[in-house]
């Protein structure tokens, strides 16, 4: 066999590669997966020049029998659920040399999404979108932006006037077939063109000065940044790159913020009369507590605890002196990224495993707090906020509680209208890491102020507004609501968002009540089943079920949206989809009063259950009342009421 070989290439080049194909995708790779959070922190590696990683390619002859594709993503044409492929260019010239890419597509995915134009056409995918440097923020984490391209159109950032304008400079070119380089050197010189900004009213002489340097800064990280590239030659055989891409995906293990605080701890304990710290197996444990089912796991997502720990010391007024990291010497925690993570002393740690039962009931607490039921973190629309909660309810029990004015009762009240604004409005989609630790300190301030009020009424309708100030982002009304729970299935978070509280307020089963939905853990399946089932409506597409059903006529989809879907048990769905809906109902003789505290979990009223049974006569009505019922509920949830 052929030597193998490591190089390097520039993030111009790479996006060149792609381009013209030269780089091709394996269908056997798995599909894109990072978030525009994992997207954003690595477009921060890239501008400040840090190592970004490596990517494996392999060389490919005529012999080589394995599918390739032009780089890729899922996508649908506009107004119907058609799938189709979103390619980085269309089809050019066949390259003379092509690779296939093993390894480091969600690299290669990420450099086109944020520097050469990739994205998706459909509104609702989560990469239809761009990618802007910020140079008028202050806060080097919230330096790049990413907009949907709604957004971008609706505020013309597709225009390169009106985003200088606003200090934004989009990291792919709005000039089609641009220079990458030449994008870049144009920016140098637009940005102190007075021309680019409202009346020629350019910054101040020192915010300029500070916004060119953020500019030049991002522009000499583009040009020094490499990655790295291990090329397997083409007489490797088919079965060789298999073990080779088996061993890429299962082998190596990744030095975590975890793994150091784990060590640190195990160190800084293992003489204590107690015993060392086992962190990880401390968090398997702690999972097992009523209350952290579902939310604690050393091997999934161990780092949720870890920063709820951190969130409760920004939480606390007295507290143990942050751990000093290195060279770094933190005067004060503040929020809960890696750098906090880790200087978080060992003190505090044995404070909160000495509490853990504390802290159990308190994300016990959390989940019926905001969803009236138990749920793990998966289904929650952003886990991490969970922390803030615990973290409050550890301020009030561990820092003189004789002190608070304020009650548990307004606590839950505020963290509730918190949580569900804070959902509803994709807000910890960006930046959550470093907002967090500000959250936490507003809402205390917040409840110190319950003792300026008389009733906890007028605090709260005092707050509501400083609230909404707080989220910062225009609060959906009732039309953006009833559009969300009507339109067919979103992605991310808002879809985890509107389906939350049908999956932790489930009991019992609907047509089998010795069947318990309600979640108790990792074995129980707690499912949401569409009422009027996909194969029905899809061989009801005739008559008046045209208007609400047929791709090209409807104006909503909705059959697979939010208000048609409810708790079901696997076993009752498949006797329910073989019906025509509403009608096992009838069939069964369950009445409304019979069944009416199963269905008002599922928003399903006495005047839904009319028109539920009417089967498709019903139909129309039953999802305008029921997506109603969803709307008025969301709406009551961003409202602090006591």
């Amino acid at each position: 066999m052929g030597d193998l070989q490591v190089t390097s290439i520039s993030i111009s080049e790479l996006i060149g590669n792609l381009k013209k194909h030269e780089w091709q995708v394996p269908q056997f790779q798995r599909e894109y997966v990072w978030t525009i959070g994992d997207v954003i922190d690595f477009i921060n590696s890239i501008i400040h020049a840090r190592p970004i990683g490596m990517v494996t390619i392999w060389e490919q002859s005529d012999g080589n029998a394995i599918e390739l594709g032009a780089l890729s993503l899922p996508d649908k044409e506009s107004g119907t659920n058609e799938e189709t492929r979103k390619k980085i260019t269309d089809d050019v010239a066949t390259p003379k040399n092509i690779y296939a890419v093993l390894d480091g597509l969600q690299r290669c995915t990420s450099v086109a999404l944020a520097f050469a134009g990739f994205h998706t056409n459909n509104k609702d995918f989560r990469t239809s979108g761009r990618f802007y440097l910020d140079v008028s923020a202050k806060d080097p984490s919230e330096q790049i932006k990413f907009i949907k391209e709604l957004d971008v159109i609706k505020k013309e950032l597709n225009k390169d006037n009106v985003c200088f304008s606003h200090g934004y400079f989009p990291l792919s070119s709005n000039s089609k077939d641009e220079e990458f380089l030449n994008q870049w050197m144009r920016y140098t010189q637009e940005i102190k063109n007075p021309s680019n900004y409202p009346d020629g009213k350019m910054p101040e002489s020192e915010e300029l000065d500070r916004r060119d340097a953020i500019l030049k800064n991002a522009f000499d990280g583009l040009i020094k940044t490499k990655l790295a590239v291990y090329i397997v030659p083409d007489n490797y055989s088919l079965a060789d790159i298999c073990d080779i891409f088996q061993t890429l995906n299962t082998t190596g293990t990744k030095v975590s913020t975890v793994d150091l605080i784990h060590s640190w701890l195990y160190s800084d304990t293992q003489s204590s009369t107690t015993g060392p710290i086992h962190l990880r197996d401390w968090i398997d444990d702690f999972g097992q507590k009523d209350g952290a089912i579902g939310w604690a796991n050393a091997s999934d997502r161990p780092e949720l605890i870890v920063q709820m720990a951190t969130a409760c010391h920004v939480a606390l007024e007295e507290k143990a002196k942050p751990r000093k990291v290195g060279k770094t010497s933190l005067e004060r925690i503040e929020s809960i990224k890696s750098s906090d993570l880790l200087a978080t002393p060992t003190q505090h740690w044995k404070l909160i495993i000495d509490n853990d039962d504390k802290l159990a009931g308190y994300l016990k607490d959390f989940q019926l707090t905001v969803a009236g039921g138990l749920f793990p973190w998966q289904w929650c629309p952003y886990p991490v906020v969970s922390t803030i909660y615990v973290a409050l309810r550890f301020h009030y029990s561990s820092d003189n509680p004789s002190t608070h004015q304020w009650s548990i009762d307004d606590l839950n009240a505020l963290f509730r209208a918190f949580f569900w604004q804070n959902s509803l409005t994709n807000r910890y989609d960006q930046g959550f890491l470093t907002q967090l630790g500000t959250d936490i300190n507003k809402l205390k301030e917040f409840l110190q102020r319950r003792k300026d009020f008389a009733t906890g009424n007028n605090w709260a309708s005092a707050i509501n507004s400083k609230l909404t100030e707080l989220i910062g982002k225009p609060l959906p009304s009732h039309d953006d609501i009833f559009y969300l729970v009507t339109k067919g299935k979103h992605a991310g978070a808002i879809q985890k968002a509107l389906t939350l509280p049908m999956l932790a307020e489930a009991n019992k089963d609907l047509l089998i009540d010795t069947i318990i939905l309600k979640y108790t853990g990792s074995d129980t399946q707690v499912q949401l089943h569409h009422i009027y089932p996909r194969d029905w409506c899809n061989n009801n597409i005739v008559g008046d079920l045209a208007r609400l059903l047929d791709p090209k006529k409807r104006d909503r989809v909705w059959s697979e949206s939010i208000s048609n879907l409810m708790p079901l048990s696997r076993e009752s769905n498949n006797s329910w989809k073989t019906q025509n809906p509403g009608q096992i109902l009838v069939n069964r003789q369950l009445g409304y009063d019979q069944c009416s505290a199963i269905l008002r979990h599922s928003f399903i009223d006495e005047e839904s259950y009319n028109l539920l049974i009417r089967g498709a006569e019903g139909m129309e009505g039953f999802f305008n009342h029921r997506a109603e019922l969803l709307t008025t509920y969301f709406l009551e949830k961003m409202k602090i009421t006591i």
